[in-house]
């Protein structure tokens, strides 16, 4: 199989899409889009979109698509009813690929990878060495730390250990009142001598931290009533890696069926996205574009144990996007709404994000990319503020290896720094 990939650029997406059908024809795939900005001046200059886009070259012949034969299984219709090949791998392994420096269309050939693996090992060992080095930059580059609790408290018994102990639940992120909350517990719990304990103080912390934050445990029924459970969230959060964790979740332990559903058409990246997992899953992709057809959709995997909705990034504050969204998942659709929250996203708008997003309403919080923020008080401080049970946690890309059901044990780890 060939795949010619050529790049476009337009100021908007109906032209790009024009000059799609109009060069790669009705078959072609969109992979990729994003804004430029051309002309110099940085933010400043004029915005472009680049629409990346694929086709199979028409002097190769394809065969059919294994997932073509399966029912349901979501694939544009090429001529005559077949169906075209998605083949990512394909595509950046064996296809004409364009140069980004060159006008669009411009084409050039993939270079010959080394059969080996060597090149690429070698390639993935410089990657690994450059993360590393940047890493240590950026451990170097932060200010200390306050002392650790052995230090902290190796002369607790002359300046008392309670006035540390506030310093050490700020620098773990944690609000001011839920810090209160934890040090009149604490002072009503432990004497003297065990406050001036390290161990015994951070294992009475966890319990405490624990205690303080509700969880749902697997949101995953094990009755056999369909359910339908939605993602919802700002832009950018992970949305979508993580539905498709929730997928490959629900198939490891459950012997159920699973559709995936998306009505995020504001984006044509996180729609392929989404198709590329459900192939990898074996999984249908519906994509829908109003409340009616969401509801066809559920009509017509009624033989679905379990159906996954992802939904467009929407701005805490679009009341007009939201009230669209609230339209899609209203009681008629049946559906249970968990709202996705990036960890490392600052306090304030993390409250505006819930009390927002909490019109449609709220079944539980989900907290992603905690692999890439240090402090994590978060984790307690919303859901005890916004009395929110928290459902998962995702700690990195991996699917579906970094989703975690969250346990009060486990939050407590994170926002101690355990984890």
């Amino acid at each position: 199989m060939s795949m010619l990939v050529k790049v476009f650029e337009a100021e908007e997406m109906s032209s790009a899409l024009k000059m799609v059908k109009e060069s790669l024809g009705p078959d072609a795939l969109i992979l990729s889009t994003r804004t430029l900005r051309r002309g110099g001046m940085g933010v400043f200059g004029k915005p472009v979109l680049e629409v990346t886009a694929a086709v199979e070259s028409p002097a190769l012949g394809a065969a059919p698509h294994p997932a073509a034969a399966r029912p349901g299984t979501p694939f544009l219709a090429a001529a005559g009813g077949a169906e075209p090949e998605l083949n990512y791998r394909d595509i950046w392994r064996r296809s004409t690929v364009v140069d980004s420096a060159g006008a669009a269309g411009a084409e050039v050939r993939a270079p010959a990878r080394d059969s080996s693996g060597e090149g690429l090992a070698a390639v993935r060992a410089e990657l690994d060495e450059l993360k590393a080095m940047l890493r240590q930059v950026a451990q170097n580059s932060r200010p200390e730390r306050e002392p650790g609790f052995a230090q902290t408290y190796a002369l607790a018994g002359e300046t008392g250990a309670l006035p540390h102990l506030l310093g050490e639940l700020t620098r773990w992120g944690i609000e001011a009142e839920a810090a209160e909350a934890i040090i009149r517990r604490t002072e009503g719990n432990l004497t003297t001598s065990q406050l001036c304990d390290p161990r015994r103080l951070q294992t009475f912390l966890q319990e405490a931290i624990g205690e303080m934050v509700r969880v749902t445990g697997s949101v995953f029924a094990r009755h056999r009533q369909q359910q339908r459970i939605a993602l919802i969230g700002p832009t950018g959060v992970g949305k979508t890696t993580t539905l498709a964790k929730l997928a490959a979740d629900y198939l490891t332990h459950f012997d159920g069926k699973v559709a995936l559903v998306t009505i995020d058409t504001y984006r044509i990246a996180a729609v392929e996205q989404l198709k590329v997992y459900g192939e990898i899953l074996c999984l249908p992709v519906e994509v829908v574009f109003s409340p009616d057809e969401l509801q066809a959709a559920f009509a017509r995997h009624a033989d679905k144990d379990l159906i996954l909705v992802d939904t467009a990034g929407r701005s805490p504050r679009d009341d007009q996007r939201l009230d669209e969204l609230a339209a899609f998942l209203g009681p008629e659709s049946g559906t249970s709404k968990h709202l996705v929250l990036a960890a490392p996203t600052r306090n304030r708008e993390l409250q505006e994000t819930v009390r927002r997003f909490g019109r449609l309403p709220l079944d539980s919080i989900i907290f992603t990319k905690l692999d890439e923020c240090e402090d994590r008080g978060a984790l307690l401080n919303i859901p005890v503020r916004q009395d929110l049970p928290v459902s998962y946690l995702t700690n990195g890309q991996r699917v579906p290896e970094d989703l975690l059901t969250a346990k009060p044990a486990t939050i407590a780890d994170f926002v101690m720094g355990h984890a």
